[in-house]
């Protein structure tokens, strides 16, 4: 991955297309608004392509044309001027590139921690679960494994996590 440069959004200009976007795998894609699936195309959003593929847009080419971003981006033949496509690339990058990817990434490391904390009241809920079929058994883990289709190291373990489970609980 590397930074956008203003050759970069010269390039889009001149492709004609009507977005710049950022793939995952850190490379420039130009596309069309009809490519989108999922999301809406505006600067710094994460869309879903036709292909199934999420891309950051960066840019969208009425940004140039319309003249509202930079009002003198393009010279008298209508092309980019590079130095306004350069201050382009710059403000892209520390505006837009750095801070979307750095919020996904905390967003991803929340979903992480959520997900995490449910597995582990999962696993705990196994525990107890299979402890109790370990009961209903007379104790016998072997008979409990053949119940529930499970090794019987694998109840052993169970049994003696939720032992442990239980003893945390009583001591706190």
């Amino acid at each position: 991955m590397r930074p956008i440069t203003g050759t970069d959004i010269i390039d889009f200009y001149a492709s004609r297309d009507g977005l710049l976007a950022l793939n995952s795998a850190g490379d420039f894609v130009h596309m069309e608004g009809h490519q989108i699936i999922e999301g809406n195309a505006h600067a710094n959003s994460f869309v879903i392509t036709e292909s199934e593929e999420e891309v950051q847009i960066l840019l969208g080419r009425s940004a140039i044309t319309d003249g509202d971003w930079f009002p003198d981006a393009l010279d008298d033949d209508g092309k980019l001027i590079p130095a306004v496509a350069d201050e382009m690339a710059n403000i892209i990058n520390q505006d837009g590139i750095l801070p979307s990817r750095a919020l996904k990434a905390i967003k991803a490391i929340e979903d992480w921690k959520k997900d995490e904390e449910t597995a582990q009241q999962s696993a705990t809920r196994r525990a107890a679960a299979v402890a109790e079929v370990v009961a209903y058994s007379g104790g016998n883990q072997s008979a409990a494994a053949r119940t529930l289709g499970l090794d019987q190291s694998t109840v052993n373990k169970l049994v003696a996590k939720h032992r442990r489970t239980v003893e945390a609980a009583a001591g706190a």
